[in-house]
């Protein structure tokens, strides 16, 4: 796989328990989220989500994570 053109990531929770890593490969986001448990953040979910598509997924599944 190359490597993605921009990475971002939005932690969500009073304590950051949630996070949410986005890698932009151009028509597409690899979406992780990861979750806080003992001392080690776990993969919970990885998606692919069409560009056009991000801020309909930030602005809902994201915003609602907590």
């Amino acid at each position: 796989m190359t490597a993605p053109k921009c990475t971002f990531s939005i932690p969500r929770g009073e304590t950051a328990r949630y996070v949410y890593i986005f890698d932009y490969y151009g028509s597409y986001y690899i979406v992780t989220k990861k979750v806080l448990l003992g001392r080690n953040y776990t993969i919970m979910a990885q998606l692919n989500i069409p560009t056009n598509y991000i801020l309909t997924y930030i602005n809902t599944v994201v915003a609602t994570t907590y």
